[in-house]
């Protein structure tokens, strides 16, 4: 035996001791691919070749995902949760507000049929932008007073737009959903 040469198992099976090794060089059924071709084949690997169909696809799962991030960064903050929950502990009137206007479209309908439907569409209209307004006067009113409480140190900008958009929602349709239930304590 020679100096390198490694041991023999000693408790070798028949069955693996019948197929000879074969000596020398084994050879390949394809060539060597050259430079050129391996290093396309690496760029293949790392940015595949999509359809146009796939590329859309992919790209829009991409900004989906950045987005919800985005989202819940942004909603992550101590004075949009209060927000939220301030908003969703309560009875908004402008959740009914897109109903009642929707109601009040159907109502014009009926001008060929009833004569002043038009009129008591417009007014109703009007009451209810007016009953929201005055709504979101008070909810504003109120949380500025819970948010001097409970965060001294925060700043309500920005927040009132936040706060008529998620008031004058329809509460299914909230993003992020309500945690509290009307009435709950915030």
């Amino acid at each position: 035996m020679g100096l390198f040469r490694a041991k023999e198992p000693e408790s070798a099976t028949p069955a693996e001791s019948a197929a000879p090794e074969p000596a020398g060089p084994r050879r390949k059924d394809t060539p060597t691919p050259t430079r050129r071709q391996a290093e396309q084949a690496r760029r293949d690997r790392r940015t595949p070749v999509l359809s146009k169909k796939e590329k859309r696809r992919r790209n829009r799962q991409a900004a989906g995902r950045d987005r919800a991030k985005m989202m819940e960064a942004r909603e992550a903050t101590p004075e949009r949760t209060l927000l939220r929950d301030y908003i969703d502990a309560r009875f908004n009137v402008g959740e009914f507000l897109l109903p009642v206007l929707a109601l009040m479209l159907a109502l014009t309908f009926l001008a060929q049929v009833w004569a002043p439907a038009p009129l008591v569409s417009t007014a109703g209209l009007y009451f209810i932008i007016f009953l929201t307004a005055f709504d979101i006067f008070l909810m504003w009113r109120g949380f500025k007073k819970v948010l001097a409480e409970r965060l001294p140190r925060s700043t309500h900008k920005g927040l009132l737009g936040y706060a008529i958009s998620r008031s004058i929602q329809i509460r299914r349709f909230r993003m992020p959903p309500p945690r509290l239930k009307r009435g709950d304590e915030y």
